[in-house]
């Protein structure tokens, strides 16, 4: 397997803290050709920096003022997710690649198509079984070009190998597929307002951090970008997490002005706080 192109994570960019979980340090250090950045250092185990009921991807069963902030704009997004796919994947098959705890995977079932999903987290897998969704654990048990659309929301940044995760995409998709990639872009206004506090960076779950250059670049020869478009939505819950992770006095207030004004500055920027874009594999 080629490595990540060859990239040079040599340009110092952040000193931050998990201010999730357990306050350890990490750097951020960035590539300067494709301006991609990587937290450094990486845990060889993971899997202790995920385990909380607050972490609201994987466990749903939180009924904190946070989670049933997350849970309001989940319901909002699943809709805007559900009605893309079923624009570019039209009758096909979709896989869900980080699926939590399925309730993508359930939404596209209810409008009629043939989803199913990966999540490597048991016990997400768990939640999703306890809810009559079932996830597969592997992407091993999928044949080769075996799917019209794959999507990825907010996973890329969470994998171990970047390169190695495109070409398991590249191999599962058909021909002309469509794979769509959702992820938080630290060019947006509430990223460089909140600085090292910004829950974008999420360190050190987020292994790295992307840039619609980084994008572009890590893509372009195997995929056509044709669409990208903001997740209106996420600048709200980031930010109250961000102003959460301050210390602001009020942070639910803070969160959602900040929230506000990136979106009301991203309509000239085009620099939301996160980005789904819509790729199309070129052979």
């Amino acid at each position: 397997m080629k490595q990540l192109m060859n990239l040079n994570f040599s340009k110092h960019f952040l000193t931050l803290n998990d201010y999730f979980l357990t306050q350890e340090k990490f750097e951020l250090y960035q590539d300067p050709d494709t301006e991609l950045i990587k937290t450094i250092p990486q845990p060889k185990v993971l899997d202790p920096y995920y385990e909380s009921e607050d972490y609201l991807s994987h466990d749903d069963t939180s009924s904190s003022f946070f989670a049933r902030c997350y849970n309001v704009a989940k319901g909002f997004n699943l809709k805007s997710k559900t009605s893309l796919i079923k624009k570019f994947a039209l009758q096909g098959k979709v896989l869900d690649i980080g699926a939590g705890v399925g309730d993508l995977v359930r939404a596209l079932e209810n409008c009629g198509m043939d989803s199913t999903g990966f999540e490597p987290s048991a016990k997400a897998r768990l939640v999703a079984q306890e809810k009559g969704i079932d996830l597969h654990a592997s992407l091993e048990v999928f044949d080769p070009h075996s799917f019209d659309l794959i999507s990825m929301y907010h996973v890329l940044e969470h994998v171990l190998d970047v390169e190695k995760q495109k070409e398991k995409i590249l191999e599962l998709l058909q021909p002309n597929g469509v794979l769509i990639l959702a992820l938080p872009n630290y060019e947006s206004y509430d990223a460089k307002f909140y600085g090292k506090y910004w829950a974008g960076y999420d360190v050190p779950r987020h292994l790295f951090h992307f840039n619609k250059k980084a994008v572009r670049r890590l893509f372009e020869k195997e995929f056509e970008i044709i669409k990208m478009q903001p997740m209106w939505f996420d600048s709200f819950y980031v930010s109250m997490l961000s102003s959460k992770y301050k210390k602001s006095l009020f942070p639910f207030l803070s969160g959602t002005f900040i929230g506000f004004l990136s979106n009301l500055i991203a309509m000239s920027t085009k620099e939301p706080s996160s980005i789904t874009y819509i790729l199309k594999k070129r052979f």
